[in-house]
């Protein structure tokens, strides 16, 4: 008997081919897709109503008022209760991470404001998740547990850089906020002849500045020459005015400016300071 030697070949059936070709597209899909987008937050300012503290739900003390807001950089900023703060933090898909929060360190009388200002900040850098439901966020911790409850704040109008009077508020480095000490103003104003002028905390300054978009340049400072002999005083005056020296960019986010080194890095912030009726 004599084998032919022949190979059977079998072919593909078209709806079997078809199958293959439709388990292909979805594995490639499911190796070049994309995490979903995380939740926009950048530009938004939002207003404690409540928090988790120990296993119960506590809500914000009346006459105080407890702020978040999201702004450039992956930085937050806002209002403790009682002192300013700031952190960093960084969105992936539902997920947040807030770094280590620093503040101000003023200390307020009101029976129960600074521990209120403790607990918030605590549970800030306790927040894994972020929700937003229309106008509430929600940040909960590991545990899925919701911690923070907020409301949405409506943007104000921003104040002008031009003709505005603007009262400073802190000092900024790279880790810590410092308030202006108390007892002393420090102030600026910016005119439409590129000037700016105002109290260094002692002395009267005066300087030239540039502006185009949000891009600041102080220039040619000088000052009268008073001393004043309160503690800190003309030391805080002289780094004020360094740091005047040191800014290349401004953002004005309703009634507050924030100006910035080359970095990026925020040197002081000021408030519209509202006369007096």
């Amino acid at each position: 008997m004599r084998h032919t030697g022949k190979i059977l070949r079998i072919p593909v059936l078209p709806a079997l081919a078809g199958v293959m070709l439709l388990i292909s597209l979805i594995l490639a899909a499911g190796c070049t897709g994309q995490a979903p987008p995380g939740v926009q937050l950048n530009g938004t300012g939002w207003t404690l109503t409540g928090y988790v503290h120990d296993g119960t739900p506590v809500q914000v003390l009346n006459g105080t008022t407890v702020t978040l807001a999201f702004g450039d950089g992956g930085r937050i900023t806002g209002s403790a209760g009682c002192n300013h703060y700031f952190a960093s933090y960084e969105v992936k898909g539902t997920g947040i991470t807030i770094g280590q929060a620093g503040s101000t360190e003023m200390y307020c009388t009101t029976p129960g404001v600074m521990e209120q200002e403790s607990t918030y900040l605590s549970l800030l850098g306790q927040a894994t998740t972020v929700t937003v439901d229309g106008d509430r966020l929600t940040l909960s911790d590991a545990k899925g547990t919701p911690v923070l409850s907020f409301n949405k704040i409506l943007p104000p109008v921003p104040a002008p850089l031009v003709g505005t009077n603007w009262t400073l508020e802190s000092f900024h480095s790279a880790d810590s906020v410092s308030s202006v000490i108390a007892g002393t103003t420090l102030t600026a104003v910016f005119s439409e002849d590129g000037r700016v002028s105002g109290s260094a905390g002692c002395n009267s300054y005066f300087a030239h500045y540039t502006s185009t978009g949000t891009s600041l340049a102080i220039s040619g400072i000088g000052s009268t020459k008073m001393y004043c002999g309160a503690p800190g005083v003309m030391e805080q005056e002289s780094t004020y005015l360094s740091r005047l020296g040191q800014v290349t960019s401004f953002t004005i986010e309703g009634n507050h400016l924030s100006v910035s080194d080359a970095k990026g890095i925020p040197l002081l912030s000021f408030v519209k300071h509202v006369q007096d009726s």
